[in-house]
């Protein structure tokens, strides 16, 4: 079995070529030629953690994989990184390990961050935009490197609790991407084209704050039973919700607090063009992210393709 170590993968995967392959497999899940199994989420309450376990693959590749990824979110105070994972990826034609991909969740960080920048393309009309992050962890800065990718930033927001780790990384996101990044209010990180909500929270963050007209939030926090970033008074403003995966969102996302009969589109199906989306300029959306298994198999495609 091949070891590919997280060095490896830093090395050879590009949002530039994990995009579009993203994208891609947003149509193909929807028209069941990239499957993600049903996944598994264990807590830990007493450590502040969780295990996530994706299964899924693509009919283009002979390859199956499953990913396995924690987060642990007191371990900056003890000094180590809050997530880490790897994904196994098996040969489907007669089951023998391939390759383990020791990726320390940087696979999980790029595809869920793709994912969201697919998704932000699609439903966000305005070309250049403000970002808001709320969190300013790991994922935040993810996010502001790939909606980067699709969209020119004028400027960057961050709202975070810590207001030291909201400074780094506003330093961070001003030195490599070049884009005016400051820490901010609540209140002014929620005012922007494009809101990223990247939390762990299990009580509503967004509220009755005034959100932008026209304004697309990637709502990807919630992606376990009982967490939730948006509040009654913030789902009440929203004209439309998009999921990467109607019924898993109902189950884990933002979804799961909405009721049965309001309705929510497919990202795959909108970009099938199976869907119809006619939201207006003024409208807000919610893009709802709880990530499939499908968006690791096609990172470990793209890693493995790349180093031969």
């Amino acid at each position: 079995m091949k070891l590919v170590t997280q060095q490896d993968i830093a090395r050879v995967l590009q949002f530039s070529t994990l995009i579009p392959a993203l994208r891609q497999g947003f149509i193909d899940y929807t028209h069941g030629r990239a499957h993600s199994a049903p996944i598994t989420n264990i807590d830990f309450p007493q450590a502040h953690g969780e295990m996530h376990i994706k299964p899924g693959y693509l009919d283009s590749t002979p390859d199956a994989c499953v990913k396995v990824v924690t987060c642990f979110y007191e371990n900056p105070r003890k000094g180590l990184p809050t997530r880490d994972g790897c994904v196994v990826v098996a040969d489907r034609n007669d089951g023998r390990m391939k390759a383990l991909l020791a990726d320390g969740g940087l696979i999980t960080d790029m595809r869920t961050a793709g994912a969201s920048a697919v998704a932000v393309d699609f439903l966000q009309r305005r070309q250049e935009v403000d970002l808001g992050l709320v969190g300013s962890g790991t994922q935040a800065l993810w996010h502001a490197r790939a909606i980067a990718t699709v969209r020119t930033l004028r400027c960057v927001r961050v709202w975070g609790r810590d207001a030291g780790k909201a400074q780094a990384l506003c330093d961070r996101i001003t030195s490599e991407l070049g884009v005016a990044a400051t820490p901010a209010s609540l209140e002014a990180a929620l005012a922007c084209d494009v809101v990223v909500t990247a939390t762990p929270a299990r009580e509503p963050i967004v509220g009755n704050q005034a959100l932008k007209a026209g304004a697309v939030i990637v709502a990807m926090g919630a992606d376990a039973v009982g967490k939730r970033e948006l509040g009654a008074e913030a789902v009440r403003r929203v004209s439309q919700f998009v999921a990467d995966d109607a019924a898993q969102c109902r189950q884990y996302g933002e979804l799961q607090w909405l009721p049965e009969e309001r309705p929510a589109l497919e990202l795959g199906r909108l970009l099938a063009g199976l869907e119809s989306y006619n939201a207006d300029r003024a409208d807000v959306v919610v893009y709802d992210s709880t990530g499939l298994g499908f968006q690791d198999a096609v990172g470990a495609r793209l890693v493995l393709q790349a180093l031969g």
